[in-house]
């Protein structure tokens, strides 16, 4: 239940499966906040020549040195990628800071339970999900969980917008990838060298829980929709976004992941956007943190939160930090 709750809400913004589909609609481009003109700092350093290796940024100020690795979770468990630009920042680092937990307490688990699901489950047990959906989205559920190999049982008491994010979570398990990396990976690197490594913040699932629970039947749908059309578009291009991510082609990525299907749901819940954003400013605050004191520190912020104007990149710059792309 949780980790189909948590497909839903936590910090991994979702992306590319291992087999195409015969017939994919063209993927939909959403912007995190509509027509967002993209974060200032992005846009600079994307026109320089890209080094070897994931995009990182080298944030400055005073006698700190932060390099911020822009994670796009999921991918491939057997991408190889590597970086002399993380490798040396890691020699260099005593601390690692890696996205926000999500805090879940046995007293929201029994609220969930008590409350018969928190709203996100369907209000009358034994309902089938696929009878009650329009024939389109029907079509292409049915297609999805297809590819995912499964049956209807594990979704069938669930809203469509959760049913939606547990169908995407179980079709990239099956499809290889890992919605874990590359936040994994980097802590392995740490732990190997003997650095620190540490969670921004953590933030509480009941918030989440209690606005998704108050989606409209249109809201639910249109999550669903988002849920299938990143399916599709992961199962459409297999064979590039890891390698996209793990080049540093900020212009690919971006293309596909200015605001992850989660995001967009939740930007439609009561609450969402302040959530959303609350959460790109306790990571800005985590760095600033970061930058108040002597040394190398590393972060791994998620792609979505850097991409935006207004994002962590562009707060930090406004805080009087230097930011620039380290040399290979």
């Amino acid at each position: 239940m949780i980790r189909g709750l948590s497909a839903l809400i936590g910090g991994a913004t979702l992306t590319l499966a291992a087999s195409a589909w015969a017939q994919t609609p063209p993927p939909q481009t959403v912007e995190l906040i509509p027509q967002d003109p993209g974060s200032a700092v992005v846009e600079e350093l994307q026109v320089v020549a890209r080094p070897p290796g994931p995009a990182i940024w080298l944030v400055e100020k005073g006698q700190a040195k932060l390099y911020v690795v822009g994670s796009a979770p999921p991918l491939p468990h057997q991408l190889k990628w590597d970086s002399p630009r993380l490798d040396r920042a890691m020699g260099q680092a005593s601390l690692v800071l890696v996205p926000p937990e999500v805090s879940v307490g046995p007293l929201q688990v029994a609220k969930f339970v008590v409350t018969g699901g928190g709203g996100v489950r369907q209000p009358m047990l034994g309902k089938n999900l696929e009878d009650k959906l329009p024939p389109d989205l029907k079509a292409r559920f049915v297609n999805a969980r297809t590819q995912a190999r499964r049956t209807a049982a594990p979704y069938k008491n669930w809203k469509p917008a959760v049913a939606g994010f547990i169908l995407l979570s179980d079709f990239r398990q099956a499809a290889g990838l890992s919605e874990a990396k590359p936040v994994s990976t980097i802590e392995r690197m740490a732990k190997a060298r003997g650095v620190k490594v540490k969670a921004m913040s953590q933030y509480r699932l009941g918030p989440i829980l209690s606005s998704a629970g108050k989606l409209s039947d249109e809201g639910n749908l249109a999550c669903l929709n988002d849920a299938l059309t990143e399916l599709e578009y992961d199962g459409s291009h297999n064979t590039t976004i890891g390698t996209d991510w793990a080049n540093g082609d900020l212009a690919s990525v971006r293309a596909r992941y200015s605001a992850s299907a989660v995001q967009r749901c939740v930007m439609r819940t009561p609450g969402g956007p302040a959530l959303l954003a609350q959460q790109i400013g306790q990571s800005a605050d985590a760095l600033n943190s970061a930058l108040n004191r002597p040394g190398v520190t590393i972060a791994v912020v998620d792609l979505a939160f850097l991409l935006p104007a207004n994002g962590v990149l562009d707060r930090l710059k406004a805080s009087g930090a230097t930011i620039t792309s380290p040399e290979s």
